[in-house]
């Protein structure tokens, strides 16, 4: 077996990093199976034809969490577009983790032959949050796909008194600083110094503390290929208030554990909000509900037994 970590290749070019594999892999005639991420597409699509050429019986599995064209827009869309194509088409199979990036791929590639290995969690006994009312949370990093100019242009918009005692935390890395001065902004336009905190990104135990308080969950994501945050929150009993796109509706169910707003309605956003700060009863029903997720959701141990199937399937047999 051979792989190749951060720590064996971060003084390596990304551009020249195929070439560094292949050369590291001199042996590669004598592979059953080579497995590679989608997200390296753009520098190793050509080590995928050199593996369809000059190694027709090797079985390169591509693993496909997501499609970054989805992204971008304009040219740079129309070509990562067109290099995931490709780059799925001449894998042996595509490895994937969930189920939306699964329905996408045959929607792409309908002869493609897939291999579903779905995601999974660590399984602790939940910790409920204390709920403390009116608390929001967003966890996620802070850049454009995130959707937060939609979060924050919904409280801007609450009158005085809905916005009365709302607080919302925005916990995640701040590394995109154009966005961020943006989001600053729209903070002071709003005068939502007193409302909206910027934690940025902190440890775990930190982060625990955050989740151990709030009272819901926001997430006004624009796309995501599966959204793990979401069970995440819902590990704490958190409702969960997002967009109605992409994979989110295939964890968030409407009125039972959370709310599904129409995508990018800034007003239905905000009725949401107000709607679970208000209703205090509709809250304990989505908190139940959230936890039922969780508890329902796949462990470790499930994916193991899959992974263990696979590897007796198709690579020992």
């Amino acid at each position: 077996m051979s792989f190749f970590t951060k720590d064996h290749t971060r003084r390596i070019n990304k551009w020249l990093l195929p070439a560094y594999i292949l050369w590291s892999c001199r042996r590669i005639g004598s592979y059953d199976a080579v497995f590679l991420n989608s997200g390296w597409f753009a520098q190793s699509i050509w080590l995928l034809y050199f593996f369809r050429i000059f190694y027709p019986k090797l079985k390169v599995y591509v693993i496909h969490h997501h499609f970054r064209y989805q992204e971008m827009s304009g040219i740079k869309r129309q070509l990562q577009y067109m290099l995931e194509w490709l780059g799925l088409g001449v894998s042996f199979a595509i490895i994937t983790p969930n189920p939306y990036t699964h329905s996408l791929i045959k929607q792409m590639r309908p002869d493609s032959r897939t291999v579903f290995l779905e995601m999974a969690f660590k399984k602790d006994v939940p910790t409920c949050s204390c709920y403390v009312l009116k608390q929001l949370l967003f966890v996620g990093t802070v850049y454009q796909r995130k959707g937060l100019l939609y979060l924050l242009e919904a409280i801007g918009q609450m009158s005085e008194k809905e916005r009365s005692g709302i607080h919302l935390d925005i916990v995640g890395d701040l590394s995109q600083k154009k966005y961020y001065k943006c989001l600053l902004s729209l903070v002071h336009l709003y005068g939502l110094e007193d409302i909206v905190t910027f934690v940025g990104r902190i440890s775990d135990e930190e982060l625990r503390s955050y989740y151990s308080r709030a009272y819901c969950f926001v997430f006004p994501s624009l796309l995501e290929g599966y959204g793990m945050v979401l069970i995440e929150a819902m590990s704490y009993g958190l409702p969960v208030i997002a967009f109605d796109n992409s994979a989110i509706p295939f964890t968030v169910k409407n009125d039972r554990n959370g709310i599904l707003v129409r995508n990018k309605s800034i007003l239905d956003l905000k009725k949401a909000i107000l709607k679970l700060c208000v209703d205090t009863d509709y809250h304990r029903k989505l908190c139940d509900g959230a936890l039922d997720t969780y508890r329902n959701a796949r462990s470790l141990s499930d994916l193991d037994i899959d992974i263990e199937n696979f590897v007796i399937k198709e690579l020992i047999n």
